[in-house]
């Protein structure tokens, strides 16, 4: 994704507002992500070349491909992240299959070597854990732990081996 416009200004308050765009694209697709507005109640817009449909469009952003090609879980998955940019909470069939499983975050993802399914959940405010399968069958556990002050380190563990860093956040 290419920033293609950026402005942040003050309008006499301390919210800044926001006048952003980013392009990508997908296939033949070029896709644009407008941001404007307040930082505090920005409007998401989504447009596309050659014009698509909005659920057409954010098949081929988060998933790469049409809707048609779509799993029936991946379409649950598009609609909770329509639902959520509309300002939304969550109520979806996706929500429902996160509550059930007892995780906080459940992603279904489609690559050139098949699905990959992540599954995560918060231990505490500070420890998230994760687990992936990818398409090839390799399976990786990851755990991201906060440990203040910005500075979090990372580590995981598959197949292919194990690695860790430590990373630092800062938030402007």
């Amino acid at each position: 994704m290419q920033f293609t416009r950026g402005t942040i200004t003050f309008g006499g308050g301390l919210v800044p507002i926001l006048d952003m765009e980013a392009t990508t694209t997908s296939g033949t697709t070029t896709i644009t992500i407008t941001i404007a507005g307040f930082a505090n109640d920005p409007s998401v817009s989504f447009s596309s070349s050659p014009s698509l449909p909005q659920d057409e469009i954010l098949a081929q952003l988060i998933f790469g491909q049409s809707m048609a090609r779509l799993s029936p879980l991946q379409i649950a998955q598009l609609a909770d992240a329509a639902a959520q940019l509309a300002g939304g909470r969550s109520t979806s069939l996706f929500e429902a299959l996160r509550s059930t499983l007892g995780v906080d975050d459940l992603d279904i993802s489609t690559d050139e070597t098949g699905r990959k399914v992540s599954a995560g959940k918060y231990l505490n405010d500070k420890t998230y854990i994760e687990l992936q399968q990818g398409g090839t069958g390799q399976t990786k556990a990851v755990i991201n732990l906060d440990i203040g002050r910005g500075v979090k380190l990372k580590g995981e563990a598959g197949a292919e081996g194990a690695g860790a860093g430590i990373f630092y956040e800062k938030e402007y």
